[in-house]
């Protein structure tokens, strides 16, 4: 008997001596794979900061050799063409104008990049400044890119331009062509006279305002002109640039700088990128372009500031951003609603949220209150978080959160669409609401978007703590219906299963799990793949993408999301349903038939001037909405 224990003791810890290789094996193969990623991000990040640079220094064999052998461009809101070209077509049109100023810079920045596998895409301000014979014109502007990878070198395929805002002379551009046409290419010139500027920016970083002001002349101007409101665009006169800057000598700053001459050795522009404290601790990390005019005795005259806006409002002491996401489509901070960020958690991960207050919110009363939830792989900061913040200024405490794996929140693998966890997160969301002592737990509403319309109903079907579900633009479809939809995908329904079981086994063997990306204008592999910008919500930083949101499909997905069946639960949902639709919004029939389906109080209103990205951030769809919408929840 002791020598069978023993075997049995000596075989258990053979077993848990494996399990612990295996496991290590795991971590390690894991922590390869963050690498490489990580490797990825900043081989695509050398590239865009590589060919911008050559752009600039008209290096055109360095430009063309960092593009596909095919680019998609679309550069429309500037006035220029979109369509498929090769590097020889795109530099064609750049060289028949670029080279007519006498410098172009462009000072990328805030980027966020995602990779999936040979495919990869990011988003990425700008400020691009175009100097030419004292005068300038610039352009604040986001880009959206996709890139592929050819026999391992990553090469752009995609440059769609979104225009923020432009300053300057605007007729430069036509002036600039008529110089290349006639042959006068001004030369890049080297910057001289440089110690002024030097000594401005050293004297900024010791916190020294005498020294700061030393260097600029009496009637110095400085302009701003992308400033915000309530941020002043130009200051006058020695006396304005001490009362500015005064207020900044607390601030622990270092600024990383680069100087380009121009045909007039007084006129120097400066690239640079500043990492500032602020006095309340708080980080402000922002990009700049310089225009620096001297006077002849080398004091600063005039420094054209140029910043980028949104960074500011999110930064600055005492100013307040537009909105509290990171780009257009997203909660307003205007409204008078106030947003706390909150953690709830669903089988042991941590849940992160925002929670929305109305307006003179009253800790001693109880409101009635909403979950919000958005497009399948949205984040909170996305259409959540917009349709949120205007139920709560409507009076209603409005909740959003990311799902386990996406955003914020924790879990692994990250990006997998799976119905089941989701309806389990949205009912850990309710758990957080019935428990919060301002929320009348009689009132409950549950409110889908999208996709996640179908996990919402779902939701209420199984928890009768929702008492009435709202639904936008609902995707709702059964098996039968993605069939008919991705049966035109490679191999059709079934190959897309079959890769989504080898996906889930592989990331049970490794811990490694495939990604594809989730949104492409170029990829007919991506999970959402139409061209000519359909997924624009996505993919545009003036939108909807951005650091927040991970441009990234789990292929796991791909069963749980064609086997899903958002229709059939219609029947068993016992609580007053309103949805609001559109014809030409996502899958109509599937709405119509769950519709149909539900057997107790109902209503429907069918919005047919707009699609369903529309509803996503739009304003006049997103109001159209919201009324609607406010005005059910009242009746």
């Amino acid at each position: 008997m002791k020598i069978v224990l023993l075997g049995l003791v000596a075989s258990l810890t053979l077993v848990n001596r494996g399990k612990e290789k295996e496991n290590r094996n795991v971590a390690l193969k894991n922590e390869v794979k963050m690498a490489t990623a990580g490797m990825d991000k900043q081989k695509i990040q050398e590239l865009l900061t590589t060919f911008y640079d050559a752009v600039d220094h008209r290096s055109w064999d360095v430009v063309a050799d960092k593009m596909n052998h095919t680019v998609y461009v679309d550069y429309t809101e500037l006035g220029g063409d979109s369509g498929y070209k090769s590097p020889n077509e795109i530099l064609a049109g750049w060289k028949a104008m670029l080279p007519g100023f006498e410098r172009t810079i462009h000072h990328i920045h805030n980027e966020a990049i995602w990779v999936a596998n040979s495919r990869a895409s990011a988003t990425l301000d700008a400020i691009a400044v175009h100097y030419l014979d004292g005068d300038y014109w610039s352009v604040f502007v986001g880009y959206d890119t996709e890139f592929v990878r050819v026999n391992g070198e990553w090469k752009i395929a995609r440059i769609d331009l979104s225009l923020y805002d432009q300053a300057g002379n605007q007729s430069l551009p036509s002036i600039a062509l008529d110089n290349v046409n006639q042959g006068r290419v001004p030369p890049l010139m080297e910057a001289k006279n440089v110690e002024a500027i030097e000594s401005f920016f050293e004297s900024l970083e010791e916190r020294d305002l005498d020294g700061v002001l030393s260097n600029l002349s009496d009637q110095v101007v400085q302009e701003m002109p992308f400033a915000p409101k309530n941020f002043p665009r130009t200051l006058t006169g020695i006396d304005a640039m001490r009362q500015q800057y005064s207020g900044v000598m607390e601030y622990t700053q270092k600024y990383y700088r680069e100087y380009f001459g121009t045909m007039d050795p007084n006129v120097i522009l400066v690239k640079f990128r500043g990492t500032i404290t602020t006095g309340e601790g708080k980080p402000y990390n922002n990009s700049y372009m310089g225009i620096f005019k001297l006077s002849g005795d080398g004091k600063i005259t005039n420094f054209n500031e140029q910043f980028n806006p949104k960074i500011l409002l999110s930064g600055w002491p005492g100013l307040q951003p537009e909105s509290y996401s990171v780009h257009k489509a997203g909660a307003p901070t205007n409204g008078g609603v106030s947003l706390q960020d909150v953690t709830f958690r669903n089988q042991g991960v941590s849940l992160k949220g925002h929670l929305f207050l109305p307006p003179n919110f009253d800790a001693s009363k109880k409101y009635p209150s909403v979950v919000v939830t958005g497009s399948w792989t949205s984040v909170k900061e996305q259409m959540p978080d917009e349709y949120a913040s205007l139920l709560a200024e409507a009076g209603l405490i409005a909740l959003t959160f990311d799902f386990t794996g996406f955003g914020e929140s924790e879990g692994l693998p990250r990006q997998v669409e799976d119905y089941n966890l989701k309806i389990d997160d949205i009912k850990s969301a309710v758990n957080f609401l019935s428990s919060h002592e301002n929320v009348d737990g009689d009132a409950i509403i549950g409110l889908g978007v999208c996709a996640s319309a179908g996990y919402m109903a779902h939701a209420t079907a199984q928890d009768l703590r929702i008492k009435k579900l709202v639904l936008v633009a609902p995707w709702l479809h059964n098996p039968e219906i993605a069939s008919s939809i991705y049966d035109a995908r490679p191999g059709g329904t079934a190959a897309l299963i079959e890769s989504a079981k080898r996906a889930k086994y592989k990331f049970a063997e490794t811990g490694e799990m495939d990604y594809i990306l989730a949104a492409s204008e170029l990829d007919p592999l991506s999970a959402m793949y139409v061209p000519e910008n359909i997924f624009d919500y996505y993919l545009n930083p003036a939108k909807a993408a951005g650091p927040y949101y991970d441009n990234r499909f789990a292929v796991s997905s791909w069963e749980p999301w064609l086997t899903f069946d958002g229709i059939s639960v219609g029947a068993k949902i016992k609580q007053p349903v309103f949805m609001v639709h559109s014809e030409s919004g996502a899958v109509p029939q599937g709405a119509k038939m769950f519709y149909d389906l539900i057997p107790g109080e109902k209503d429907v209103v069918w919005l047919n001037d707009y699609n369903q990205q529309q509803m996503y951030f739009e304003e006049p769809a997103v109001s159209a909405v919201i009324q609607k919408v406010i005005d059910y929840l009242k009746h």
